[in-house]
């Protein structure tokens, strides 16, 4: 029998975006050629400018985050420090304790009807835990500390 004529075929170079013949010949000169030698660097070069902006945008988000999470602090003991001047300002106890409920009662004549209701709601959701909610005027929002 005769034998059939079978086809090396191509073989497509990732660097050079060029089909070259699929022989050890034709891919070792190609790989030595200088064309792509100069891809092969490129390509590196590309790989490791994208990775280092990448790293620089990763620290950055990274310092914005510490940045907000700080303001938050500041901020969440400044509405701590409001809270407790507001709650000792309608009589609540100086030591923290929980007050019994005909107590708790008489401040809520000092806040608004609104107020009141969502005060009611506030306690009717967390009751398992004493606490002093308070109102902050300027803010028109309640405070409950936990």
């Amino acid at each position: 029998m005769t034998e059939y004529w079978v086809s090396q075929g191509n073989k497509w170079c990732d660097f050079c975006k060029i089909w070259i013949q699929n022989n050890p010949t034709s891919i070792r000169n190609h790989e030595l050629g200088k064309r792509h030698r100069e891809c092969v660097d490129k390509k590196l070069t590309d790989m490791r400018e994208k990775s280092a902006a990448k790293d620089k945008e990763l620290k950055k988000n990274e310092k914005l985050l510490q940045q907000i999470e700080a303001k938050a602090t500041r901020s969440y003991q400044k509405d701590i420090a409001t809270a407790q001047q507001v709650a000792k300002a309608n009589g609540a106890p100086e030591d923290g304790t929980a007050e019994n409920h005909h107590q708790r009662a008489k401040r809520f004549p000092l806040l608004s009807h609104s107020q009141v209701g969502c005060l009611t709601v506030l306690l009717a959701i967390i009751t398992t835990r004493p606490m002093v909610c308070t109102m902050i005027q300027s803010l028109d929002s309640i405070t409950v500390i936990l």
